[in-house]
Formats: C-alpha cells, structure tokens, sequence
C-alpha cells in the first residue's frame, strides 16, 4: 500500500469549504482528499478543456474539488503555467485549488493556477 500524498490548500479553497459545505460533510471529504494516493490518481482523471487541462475533479455529492498533481502538472504543463505553489524539489503533493458547486466550478477565471496563495494549517 503507498502512502497519501500530502496536501496543500489554497485561501480560495479553504474560505469555500467552511463556507459552502456544512461542518458534517466537511470532515469526509478532507478525509477522502487527504488519503489519496498516487495509485488513486488514476481514477481521478484529467479535466479536457485546455484551460484547466492540469486539474483533476474530486466528486463528492454536488461539490467538485478541482486539484492538481504537482508532480505531474510539472513535467507536462509547466512550459504554459506558472504555478505559484510549484517547488521542483516538492513535487510529490497535492494542491487543493477550489471546491464549487458542480454547475459553477469548471470556470478558469476561479481556478487560475497564477495567482493564488496557499493556506498554512
């Protein structure tokens, strides 16, 4: 069994899950997202519009959390990003970007990966 890869949050993320998910649910689903491995990427595929090609979308009821594999975001998009919590020497993480309604968060001007800043727990 691998371990989880550790987690990163952005202040975006952070402000909408104590905002938009009730306390209740809000324990599971850091749980699921904070015990993903690098075997569960596979079931969390890429996103295919060009905008948000480095994204991958947790589902969990009608909330989407939109994240990104540092490592993998690194080696194929890094010549058109500028990711603001890349570090070349941590790649092995996961960055929670943003969690939405599912009809609201596929949009690109909410998940820009050039200006976000990252939560400190």
């Amino acid at each position: 069994m691998t371990d989880p890869l550790p987690v990163r949050r952005t202040l975006t993320f952070q402000h909408d899950l104590k905002s938009l998910i009730p306390k209740k649910n809000r324990k599971n689903l850091i749980f699921d997202l904070e015990h993903i491995t690098k075997d569960d990427l596979r079931g969390y595929p890429m996103l295919k519009s060009d905008s948000l090609k480095p994204f991958r979308s947790h589902r969990r009821g009608d909330s989407r959390t939109l994240f990104v594999y540092c490592f993998q975001c690194f080696h194929q998009f890094n010549k058109r990003l500028n990711c603001m919590g890349c570090d070349e020497s941590d790649l092995e993480k996961l960055i929670l970007v943003l969690i939405d309604h599912r009809s609201k968060n596929y949009s690109y001007n909410r998940s820009d990966l050039t200006n976000f800043t990252l939560f400190e727990i």
